[in-house]
Parts: C-alpha cells; structure tokens; sequence
C-alpha cells in the first residue's frame, strides 16, 4: 500500500520522462515479473508431482474447478463493470494466473497439505498456459477487443515458462547436486545421519538413503529461504511502483477505478470461499486439503499477469495487476484466522496423526 501511495506522485510529476520511455518500462516490468517469480519457482518441489497426483484425483479436480472455473468466471462476469477496457482485461487476467510464491507459505502456516499444495501449484502453473490466453482472449472478443491469441500464448509462455525452467535448473543445481555431493562425501550433520544399512535389503538401503537425500535438501532449502523471500519481496515492490508510476495520470484522473478494481476482486474472493466451503461440506474434504486449494486459490501471482497484460495489451491493463497485491495478503491472513472457524462448523475431519 505504500508503495502504491508513494508511486502515484512519481509517476504523475514523471509523467513526460516516462512517456518518452515506454518501450524501456516495459521491458524493466517484464524482467521484473519473472524476477519476482523466479524464487518461487527454485523452492518448487516438481519430483512429487506424480505420486501425489494419483493419491488426490477427486480433490484434484475439485481444486482445478475453483482455480480454473470459478474464480475467472466471477472475473469475467464483473470485469465488465470497470470502465476502462484495458483495466478490465487486466482484471480477468490477474484471476487466470497460477498461485503466487506465498502460497505454499500459508498452507504451512495453516498447518495443511504441503504435497497437495504443491501439486496445486504446478497443475496451476501448467494450466494457466492455456487458460490465460483462452479467458483473456474471450472476453476481449465479448468487449470487441483484439488480442491476436499468438500474442498471448507467446506473453504467457515468456511470464511462465521462462521462471518455471530457470528455477527447476538452478533447483537442481543449486540443491539436488549440493545434496547428492554431500552424500557421497558423507558431509551430513546430525539430524540427517544415515541409518546402518548394513544387511538391509536393496530397497531398504534405497529408502534410507532418498531419506536422508529429502532431509539434506530440505535443509539447504530453509538456509537459502530467508534470501529467495527477500529477492521476492523486493523484486515485487519495485514492479508495483513501476506499474502504478507508469499509469499514475489514469489512477488520478479516474480515482474510483482503484476502488472498483479492489471491490470486484472481493467479490471473487468470497465466491471462490464459498464454493470452496460448499465442496468441502458436500465431499466431506479433510481440513488439510481445504487449507491448500482455499490458499492456492485465493493467492495467484500477479507478476504473471502484470507481464502478460503489458506484453499483450499496454501497461493500463496492468493497473489490477499492481493493485490486487495490496489486498491479497489482507484476504489471506482473514482466512488464515478464521480457518479453526470454519473447520468447527464444517466438522472437517484431520488427517494429521499428532
């Protein structure tokens, strides 16, 4: 919020400067989103993606129905009641993206499904390449507005695609290979020493050691966690200020679209809270589970939707984009608070041990 309060003046009394750098900007705010997205994605645990898969197929797809069904069709629905059609395709392209960087975060921090959170996050991942480009392109045909479908599919892969395989390499680099030398060079403390394997059979020998593998990993994960947060947290505050700077004039002249913008993106908030808790009580879902599809559906990573909407449209269709990320903690942290609430109301079983 203050970055948004302190961009605004910049931007207006820049207004010249920035104008006669457009091409510049827009190329500072398609390096900055997949800055910003990159952490997220070297912290993306992929491997696990299968086993998962074929242990939460109905919850699975319960899950895609709330992240690709209802919220960009509430998008759609209100989308047109903005008054700037640039903003409004903006607006249904910030509730197509995938789960943001702090999702998985607050599943941990509500004490829910981990695995399934993540397996959310990359079915989330693979299928805004296509769900991107199909929702934002039809509701700019229902505006008569061309966005060619090459342009958005090519914006959308470069937002996505780009961080996704840059952040599993240096995933592997960075972490897999530190964790498989620190095996072989039997460099492992305390809490990831080796069983005796000795008289084990194979599979046994085999277990223990992707044991202490996933320890190890997980370890060099948390020591490089608090830098990625910090890249993550900068690399987006520096693209809100450059999104909002870039159309301050619009948000001055036109000051209720910021309200707007921020309103409709509550009603889809409570729509995706709704058929979530409707799903949860009908299908008699764990607690764990609602926690991971409930934060994987209401955080998306708006740095993919900033890239897409500028690269695709213009820096105006950017503005929801820039805004939905002043609110969209505050929404997560309510839920976060009032999930022992709901899981008494819902009796929602617990498929934790302790």
């Amino acid at each position: 919020m203050l970055t948004i309060l302190l961009a605004i003046p910049i931007g207006y009394y820049e207004e010249r400067l920035i104008t006669m750098h457009k091409s510049l900007i827009r190329d500072v705010i398609i390096t900055l989103a997949i800055l910003t997205l990159l952490p997220s994605m070297i912290q993306l645990k992929s491997e696990k993606f299968g086993k998962e898969l074929m242990n939460k197929k109905m919850e699975t797809l319960v899950g895609l129905i709330i992240i690709f069904g209802v919220g960009p069709a509430v998008a759609i629905l209100v989308a047109g009641l903005l008054p700037s059609k640039p903003a409004s395709i903006g607006f249904v392209a910030a509730n197509s993206v995938p789960a943001s960087s702090a999702s998985i975060a607050y599943v941990l921090l509500a004490e829910g499904n981990i695995e399934f959170a993540t397996l959310l996050a990359i079915i989330s991942i693979l299928g805004a390449l296509g769900a991107v480009p199909a929702y934002v392109g039809f509701y700019a045909r229902t505006i008569q507005v061309k966005v060619p479908l090459s342009i958005l599919g090519e914006s959308v892969g470069l937002a996505l695609l780009t961080p996704f395989i840059l952040g599993q390499l240096i995933r592997y680099y960075l972490i897999k290979r530190r964790a498989r030398k620190a095996l072989k060079d039997e460099q492992v403390d305390l809490p990831c020493k080796r069983k005796d394997i000795a008289g084990s059979s194979l599979s046994e020998a085999l277990s223990h050691v992707e044991d202490v593998l996933e320890c190890i990993e997980g370890r060099i994960g948390k020591a490089i966690k608090p830098y990625l947060s910090i890249w993550t947290i900068i690399a987006m505050l520096v693209l809100i200020a450059t999104l909002i700077s870039a159309k301050a004039g619009m948000l001055i002249n036109k000051p209720e679209l910021a309200g707007e913008i921020i309103g409709f993106q509550i009603i889809v908030y409570i729509a995706i809270i709704t058929s979530l808790i409707a799903a949860t009580k009908l299908l008699h879902l764990s607690y764990e589970d609602h926690a991971a599809m409930a934060f994987i559906s209401l955080t998306k990573n708006e740095s993919v939707a900033a890239a897409v909407s500028v690269l695709a449209i213009g820096a105006a269709a950017a503005i929801p984009a820039a805004l939905i990320p002043a609110i969209q903690p505050v929404m997560a942290i309510l839920y976060l608070a009032a999930l022992p609430t709901i899981k008494r109301l819902l009796s929602m079983k617990s498929t934790n041990k302790t």
